[in-house]
């Protein structure tokens, strides 16, 4: 079912939203204890929690008659807050006989981490070089939907082990599409997943690696130096430590690179195939890519030998 059809949109990607009606209805943003009863259910994907286990989860208050009455009231602006006409009660949050409560997998509900589910997580299965161009466009989709981390304002330990658990999805999906991007030698593509992935997780070295070699193979040698610098400032700034002896060593080869080449250069010749380096229209490299990649070396070289020598 389309969701621009549906009577009910759930947002949990950011700061949980509702939306009623159908297409384009604005985002309702939620809060309280209402709010985080609704997240829970909805993160249950229909499955039935019992009462003791929702008060345990969401009123972890040791005074048990005051976490009682706060649930049946959240429960209560729940239902009235959902279930209006045309929907009856119990249409959305159901109970049982024994008072376990749900939300109804039947619902005409439309969830964006459900959604997120059913995109992405069947392709983080498979290996990158199996997935054909509809699992492809699957994660594409499925990492548009993922506008920002999950139930952003709540802090409950459940939120955040939810919270942790669609990130990784999010990053994994983001690295398979990377990957994919690599092998096709769609180079823009494979560094911007790459930048977005370490705007989330600056600390991902290998990615930082990857980066590195997909700016080399779009013929941006300079950025791929550069590119370790960051590396480096991130790893001392959050754990005080240095890249790894492979990072280093793709360091060193990258530079090693672009010296020869600047030796080598003529104004009609470069180390690059037109195919492999999109920036550049001749197929050359550019005077001033080698100035620029030369003293860029120098100065990381001389950093980056004194940071050594201090650990030594």
């Amino acid at each position: 079912m389309a969701e621009d059809t549906l009577m009910l949109r759930i947002f949990l990607f950011g700061s949980m939203a509702l939306a009623t009606g159908v297409g384009g209805a604005p985002e309702v943003p939620l809060a309280g204890r209402s709010a985080s009863l609704l997240a829970y259910l909805a993160l249950g994907h229909g499955r039935s929690f019992s009462r003791s286990e929702l008060l345990a989860s969401l009123w972890p208050d040791p005074e048990a008659s005051v976490s009682t009455g706060s649930f049946n009231t959240a429960l209560w602006r729940l239902r009235r807050l959902l279930e209006t006409p045309p929907l009856a009660h119990g249409n959305l949050i159901t109970s049982d006989r024994r008072g376990a409560i749900a939300m109804c997998p039947q619902a005409d509900v439309w969830l964006d981490v459900a959604e997120f589910d059913r995109l992405v997580a069947p392709r983080l299965t498979r290996a990158a070089d199996r997935l054909s161009d509809e699992d492809i466009d699957a994660l594409e989709r499925g990492v548009r939907l993922y506008k920002a981390d999950l139930l952003i304002d709540l802090s409950d330990d459940w939120a955040l082990r939810a919270r942790e658990r669609y990130r990784r999805n999010f990053l994994n999906a983001l690295y398979r599409l990377m990957q994919i991007a690599t092998m096709g030698r769609r180079y823009i593509d494979g560094i911007a997943h790459a930048q977005c992935i370490l705007d989330h997780d600056p600390l991902r070295e290998d990615v930082h690696r990857d980066l590195m070699q997909l700016f080399v193979a779009s013929g941006q040698r300079a950025l791929a130096l550069r590119q370790f610098e960051h590396c480096r400032e991130s790893l001392r700034r959050e754990l005080a430590i240095q890249p790894m002896r492979e990072t280093q060593a793709l360091y060193r080869r990258i530079a090693d690179s672009a010296v020869g080449l600047r030796d080598q250069a003529t104004p009609h010749t470069g180390a690059m195939p037109v195919d492999a380096a999109p920036q550049i229209s001749s197929g050359a490299a550019p005077l001033e890519l080698l100035q620029d990649a030369r003293a860029h070396l120098a100065a990381a070289d001389a950093q980056l030998q004194l940071s050594l020598d201090l650990l030594t």
